[in-house]
């Protein structure tokens, strides 16, 4: 019997996981192996990052520091469970995408912090402007305006991030009610089906969230360069791209029919399979790097790191009295 004809392929639905583990060959049983203990491995690295986190790092950074080195584990832990298990891939990638969309908040939050908090970031960028001619939405809108840098303005980019972290839980919360009704399949992208309708709008909110990203990114690049910004910016984008990009991409291909149908795997399912294990790869990588990019001792700081931070201890200790700010212990009046 041709693929074309196959029920498996006619039907275009994950097929049950027994399945999937007979027909494995001694390859494929391999393949699984490795795969499987890569996620484990990316697992133990993370909980000793988090270990380190905690002995190393200041308690105002711990937890946002641990929010954005569980993305790679996280992403690597559901492909995992979704080459393992196809019919959960749907649950999976929902579980992935809603924590990066959390970790896209937490990221824009880090950089705020990095600088000392918005107090002293308010204080140190006083006289700058955001330059908001950047990517993802306006990279080539050079006539925009530059912005004063304001409480209200940074309230806002905060705001473009957060409603990343808002909206898209609510949004998969109500692709998994239409989806026990019937009215939402991933390989649906019919005018009539929901899913392009939501997936449109999730990427809406997605671009209107790393705009702000990029935003903050410019203003505090040079600032935090002591503190790997620039590194710690480009493992975040990278696995933006792979989680995101990558998959969109592969299921377009699979939807398509330029990725075959190979039973027990339908077109889709075997889009997903693959993608699933390409992310495995990737996120152990990223893992790995992330360990080294963010393992930053606070109390053996760079010269140019100390400076700064000494420069930020002095300005978080000013006090008021009767109106007027001392900083230590030199009252100016």
């Amino acid at each position: 019997m041709e693929n074309g004809t196959d029920p498996v392929c006619t039907a275009n639905e994950p097929p049950f996981s027994h399945k999937v583990i007979r027909s494995l060959d001694l390859t494929g049983i391999f393949l699984f192996a490795i795969l499987t203990l890569m996620t484990l491995i990316a697992n133990l690295v993370f909980a000793e990052e988090v270990f380190y986190i905690y002995r190393k790092t200041p308690s105002s950074k711990r937890t946002i520091f641990i929010w954005i080195n569980a993305a790679a584990p996280v992403i690597a832990t559901t492909s995992c469970i979704g080459m393992w298990i196809p019919r959960s891939t749907m649950f999976t990638d929902f579980t992935a995408a809603v924590f990066f969309a959390i970790v896209t908040h937490k990221f824009m939050l880090m950089m705020i912090k990095e600088c000392g908090g918005q107090k002293l970031f308010l204080t140190r960028f006083a006289n700058d402007r955001f330059k908001i001619s950047t990517g993802p939405c306006c990279c080539y809108c050079l006539c925009l305006p530059h912005i004063h840098i304001t409480r209200r303005t940074l309230f806002l980019l905060k705001l473009g991030t957060f409603q990343l972290a808002f909206l898209r839980p609510v949004l998969m919360f109500l692709s998994i009610v239409l989806w026990t009704n019937g009215n939402y399949s991933l390989s649906d992208l019919t005018p009539n089906g929901a899913a392009i309708w939501i997936n449109c709008f999730v990427g809406v909110l997605t671009i209107s969230a790393l705009w702000p990203i990029g935003i903050m990114f410019q203003q505090v690049r040079v600032l935090l360069n002591c503190k790997k910004i620039t590194h710690k910016f480009a493992l975040y984008e990278f696995v933006l791209i792979l989680s995101q990009l990558q998959a969109a991409i592969i299921n377009i291909l699979a939807l398509q029919g330029i990725i075959p149908c190979a039973p027990p795997l339908a077109s889709s399912a075997r889009g997903a399979y693959m993608n699933q294990q390409l992310l495995i790869m990737e996120m152990f990588l990223i893992t790995l790097i992330s360990r080294v990019v963010y393992r930053k001792r606070y109390d053996l700081e760079l010269p140019e790191c100390t400076d700064q931070e000494t420069s930020d201890n002095k300005q978080n200790t000013k006090i008021s009295i009767n109106g007027k700010f001392i900083e230590d212990g030199t009252q100016n009046v």
